[in-house]
C-alpha cells in the first residue's frame, strides 16, 4: 500500500499482512474488502488538512476520537448506509487495536476506544425470490443447463462461488436410498478462505432436483464429454466441455434479469430463497429447528449470522393452519418438482422469452 506520495505505507501494510497470518479463517474476498476500508482510511488521512502535512504511518499513531468521529460522518456525508459506515468502523477499530501490539512495536498505547460511535445499522428482512419469481427468471433462460444450474443454487443454498467446485461424483445416487426419500446429503466444498483451503459442509439435495440433473447428465453434450476422469469430472459444464465457472452463472442470470424485468433476482438472492424455503419448510418440528438446519444448509459458522432470516415477520414465516387445524407445512420437494415441471423445456422446445409488463 503506497500514499499519494508514492511511498510505502508500512503500518497498514504490515496489519493487513497480519490478518492473512492469522489462524482465523478470512477469505480472499473478505481480506480484500478490509483492504479497500483501510485504504479508504488512509486517503482521508492524507487529504485531511491537519494530519495531511504528516506521513499516514505516523497519523495512525497520534490520531484521536474527534478525528476518528470526523471520519465516520465523512463516510455518512458520501451516502454509505448505516451497515456500511460500521463496516469500516469494525476495520478501523481492528486497525487501531492491532497497533498496540508487540506485532505492531507498541506504535499506541491503548486501544482508542471500545464500544461502537457509528449508528447502529437496521435489521433489515434479507431479500429473498420466492418460487413464481424463480420460475419466470427460469422462463427467461436460453438453455436448460443454465436453468438447471439456477435451479440448483435455488434448491440446495449453495454461494454461486461454490457451484463450480461440485462433481459429479458429489450427488448421492437415488438408488441407494429408499424410494421414499425425498431429500439427500450433498458434499460442499465451501468458499475458499486463507491460504485456499476450501471448508468442506453437506447441504440438502431434493429428489425432484437430482432426477433434473441426472437427465443433464444423460443428455449428448455432457455424456460424451470424456476429457475429464471419472472422480473429477465437473457436474456442470460450459458449452466447450470446460469447468462452468462463477462469472458465467453469473451472467447468464443477469441477462435473464433483464429479459424478464426481474430485477431483484441475483444469486444471493436465490440462496436468501433457498433460507426463506428451509425456515417454512416441513424439515424440523419447530422454527428454531429450521434455524438450526438452516445453518449447516448455509454453511455459517456462527448461529447469529443464520439468525437474520428470524427478521422475516412472523406472520409470513408461520406454518398456516387449515380450517380444521391441521399444520399446512410447505413441502420443500414440491416445489422442487414444480419448477423442474413447469421449467424443464429442451432446447428445440424453447419458447420465446416474455418480459414482464409487455405484450409481444
Amino acid at each position: 500500500m503506497v500514499d499519494d506520495a508514492e511511498r510505502v505505507v508500512v503500518r497498514p501494510t504490515n496489519f493487513l499482512n497480519s490478518l492473512a497470518r492469522a489462524p482465523r479463517n478470512r477469505s480472499r474476498k473478505t481480506l480484500d474488502l478490509y483492504a479497500h476500508r483501510i485504504v479508504v482510511l488512509c486517503r482521508f488521512l492524507e487529504d485531511h488538512p491537519v494530519y495531511g502535512q504528516i506521513p499516514v504511518d505516523e497519523a495512525l499513531t497520534v490520531m484521536g476520537l474527534p478525528l476518528i468521529d470526523e471520519f465516520y460522518r465523512e463516510c455518512q456525508a458520501r451516502g454509505l448506509g448505516a451497515s456500511s459506515v460500521r463496516g469500516h468502523e469494525v476495520v478501523v477499530k481492528l486497525l487501531l487495536t492491532w497497533l498496540t501490539s508487540e506485532e505492531a512495536g507498541r506504535a499506541r498505547e491503548a486501544p482508542l476506544y471500545s464500544t461502537a460511535r457509528t449508528p447502529t445499522p437496521l435489521k433489515r428482512v434479507p431479500r429473498y425470490m420466492v418460487v413464481p419469481e424463480v420460475t419466470v427468471l427460469l422462463k427467461g433462460m436460453h438453455w436448460e443447463m443454465q436453468r438447471l444450474v439456477t435451479h440448483f443454487i435455488f434448491d440446495t443454498g449453495l454461494r454461486v462461488s461454490e457451484v463450480p467446485r461440485v462433481l459429479q461424483s458429489d450427488l448421492p445416487n437415488v438408488e441407494h436410498y429408499d424410494a421414499s426419500q425425498m431429500y439427500f446429503p450433498l458434499l460442499v466444498r465451501g468458499s475458499k478462505g486463507r491460504g485456499g483451503e476450501t471448508k468442506e459442509r453437506y447441504t440438502i439435495i431434493s429428489r425432484p432436483m437430482l432426477m433434473r440433473v441426472r437427465r443433464y447428465h444423460s443428455s449428448r453434450t455432457y455424456f460424451t464429454n470424456h476429457d475429464w476422469p471419472a472422480s473429477r469430472k465437473p457436474a456442470f459444464l460450459n458449452t466447450y466441455g470446460d469447468a462452468l465457472l462463477e462469472s458465467a452463472i453469473q451472467s447468464f442470470i443477469d441477462d435473464a434479469k433483464r429479459r424478464t424485468g426481474l430485477l431483484n433476482a441475483s444469486p444471493h438472492r436465490l440462496r436468501h430463497g433457498t433460507a426463506y424455503s428451509v425456515l417454512r419448510s416441513e424439515h424440523g418440528k419447530t422454527l428454531l429447528d429450521n434455524l438450526l438446519i438452516l445453518q449447516r444448509v448455509l454453511g455459517h459458522s456462527d448461529i447469529s449470522t443464520t439468525e437474520i432470516y428470524t427478521h422475516i415477520p412472523a406472520p409470513v414465516l408461520q406454518r398456516m393452519t387449515t380450517t380444521h387445524g391441521a399444520a399446512d407445512n410447505r413441502f420443500r420437494f414440491e416445489e422442487a418438482q414444480k419448477l423442474f415441471d413447469e421449467t424443464f423445456l429442451p432446447e428445440k422446445k424453447q419458447r420465446p422469452v416474455r418480459r414482464i409488463g409487455v405484450q409481444q
